[in-house]
């Protein structure tokens, strides 16, 4: 099952609080309104994970971003790389072009880990 398929689905499955699908965790807060609260938790951290892949056909990153792409290589198969986006330009670190016909899908970096000054 798809990460969104999951979320959609427990979506769905949390409504049915007090019913006979619940099994009565103990984490029971305001089940009865807002829908099981493990479900509901289950579905922040799904949602708070790592970015989904998105399919280039269906959607453009915002511009000026730098992002992770899966790029088809005839040699090679998926490959992944970093990339930056302007506007419908695609480029890499070394800002040469990259065939946007190759590309299958990108997704926004996370953001980076907070490192202290003694590392």
């Amino acid at each position: 099952m798809k990460r969104d398929d999951l979320i959609k689905a427990l979506n769905r499955l949390k409504i049915e609080t007090g019913s006979i699908a619940c099994l009565g965790c103990g984490h029971e807060h305001n089940c009865a309104t807002q829908g099981c609260a493990i479900i509901r938790a289950a579905v922040e951290e799904l949602e708070a994970a790592a970015p989904p892949w998105i399919p280039v056909a269906e959607d453009e990153p915002p511009t000026g971003t730098t992002l992770l792409l899966s790029v088809r290589d005839p040699n090679f198969g998926l490959l992944y790389t970093t990339c930056g986006y302007q506007g419908a330009r695609w480029h890499d670190i070394f800002d040469l072009p990259i065939d946007q016909e190759r590309i299958t899908h990108w997704m926004l970096l996370p953001e980076p880990p907070e490192v202290s000054e003694d590392g």
